[in-house]
């Protein structure tokens, strides 16, 4: 399963790992930055995940990233070391979406 998450209604983005930890982050238009919403491991990763999908959320795996991002609160900006990675991958989604 590929996992990242993103709509395009909320902007929203999540990073999974295993074992399994989630991280979601949203990045509402007009935000500086995007923060977290979301972060857990195990049983709580998987309620994280399983709502994502709900909401036919798009996933993407990414180790490193997720780690980064685990290290933070929830809904504190996500750190400034992410922001290259989230670059590109907003950037393919907003493309895939068909808004680049």
């Amino acid at each position: 399963m590929k996992n990242q998450i993103f709509n395009a209604r909320a902007r929203e983005f999540m990073q999974i790992k295993t074992p399994l930890q989630a991280v979601a982050l949203k990045y509402p238009e007009g935000a500086e930055v995007p923060f977290i919403t979301a972060k857990g491991k195990g049983e709580l990763a998987k309620k994280i995940i399983e709502t994502a999908q709900e909401n036919n959320i798009y996933m993407e795996e990414n180790e490193t990233l997720v780690n980064l991002l685990n290290a933070e609160e929830v809904n504190a900006a996500v750190p400034e070391e992410a922001y290259s990675a989230l670059a590109v991958i907003f950037a393919f989604i907003l493309e895939r979406e068909g808004k680049a």
